[in-house]
């Protein structure tokens, strides 16, 4: 990866738009590898669920800019978007952070707010889970039993205390609560069995529908692809090359 992004910064070098490209290095999630007893994503763990990101536009940050801003995936359009003066739809549901991977600062989430549907990949019930994470806390909710657990992450960064059964908490564990199911009052997310994803909001593993019911027409994303990767957009084979040695 190290190799490939060097790629393409030298690319950008050559054409000398370095310093005026907005290049991100980010991932859709982390790994557990055996944190908790726990291998894979899915979960709301801080080693499955923060993940870096990182922003370089040297024409427009300042170096060594950092944010606490709870940041999640669907804040990043709309932040990207507002960089590069391109106005963002009413259909999404992020918000524009940009000031804040400015170094200018501005309204944030009071949490980012996460969201497990269970086994999506078989499409079986029964770890589904909801979860928000703001500056100093991780709150989370099982579908199942209704099990809760919260954690204080600057003070227990490895979440091994859970805080939920700790009668000194209860108001808090009430406000994060709160927050959580007023968020999902506001998405429209009704917190389903994640079986009943796939038969309402699915087709051929394509998500078709929003919780806030935007539509996506498959017919017109299988034209938009025969179009411009008419030779298909599956697994392709990867070229393996050497990295150079110093």
């Amino acid at each position: 990866m190290d190799w490939n992004l060097g790629l393409l910064m030298k690319a950008l070098e050559e054409t000398g738009d370095a310093d005026n490209t907005i290049v991100v290095l980010t991932s859709d999630h982390g790994e557990m590898f055996g944190a908790h007893g726990r291998e894979g994503k899915l979960i709301f763990y801080e080693e499955a669920a923060r993940v870096p990101f990182l922003v370089r536009w040297l024409a427009r940050i300042p170096a060594k800019t950092v944010s606490d801003a709870p940041l999640g995936t669907p804040d990043i359009m709309p932040t990207l978007l507002t960089m590069m003066d391109i106005g963002i739809p009413s259909t999404v549901e992020g918000i524009d952070l940009s000031r804040h991977g400015m170094g200018k600062g501005g309204a944030d989430h009071e949490a980012a707010h996460m969201q497990g549907m269970g086994a999506t990949a078989s499409w079986t019930d029964g770890t589904e889970w909801r979860a928000l994470r703001d500056h100093e806390y991780t709150y989370a909710i099982y579908r199942r039993d209704g099990r809760e657990l919260l954690f204080h992450n600057r003070q227990d960064p490895y979440q091994v205390i859970d805080l939920a059964g700790d009668r000194s908490c209860a108001a808090l564990l009430k406000h994060f609560r709160q927050m959580s199911e007023k968020w999902r009052k506001e998405m429209n997310d009704e917190f389903h069995a994640c079986s009943w994803y796939e038969s309402h909001w699915s087709k051929d593993r394509n998500i078709t529908m929003t919780a806030r019911g935007v539509t996506q027409d498959l017919d017109s994303l299988e034209r938009i692809a025969q179009k411009w990767f008419s030779g298909g957009v599956g697994d392709r084979s990867v070229q393996i090359k050497p990295v150079p040695v110093a």
